[in-house]
């Protein structure tokens, strides 16, 4: 939990369409061309690694969101709860900040936006995985 409620409540969506894959869900094609379900994954959850390391200054993820290599190298819901599990942290401990960083062009922020963009982030990847593995919207 971060204690922003729009961030929570998508992260808990990513979160339980990644737990809904199937099996054999995991290479199927999304409505973000040229990546399949695990590439949308990699992406959402790295996404998430990036506000981490800009909002608590800590390491920057190994690899480029935009450029996800299609290799998990754990199981896709504990790749996500990774991902999710070292982001929260960095949201409790904003504060009272007036403005935040962020890995947006328009750069800082104030808090309550840039929760709002990173739920966004979260929220429409877990579209696009619900989509494409057939468990319908989940929003």
């Amino acid at each position: 939990m971060t204690g922003w409620d729009v961030l929570d409540e998508a992260r808990t969506m990513l979160r339980a369409t990644v737990a809904g894959v199937p099996a054999d869900g995991w290479e199927l094609p999304t409505p973000c061309q040229l990546w399949n379900v695990t590439h949308v994954l990699q992406h959402a959850a790295l996404d998430q690694e990036v506000w981490a390391a800009l909002l608590g200054g800590t390491q920057m993820p190994g690899e480029n969101p935009f450029a996800p290599s299609g290799q998990l190298g754990a199981e896709p819901l504990a790749y996500t709860d990774h991902a999710l599990d070292a982001s929260g942290p960095a949201w409790t401990a904003i504060g009272d900040a007036a403005q935040v960083p962020t890995p947006l062009p328009q750069g800082l922020m104030a808090p309550a936006d840039a929760a709002g963009a990173a739920a966004l982030d979260a929220a429409i990847h877990a579209w696009d995985i619900a989509v494409a593995t057939g468990q319908g919207s989940p929003l």
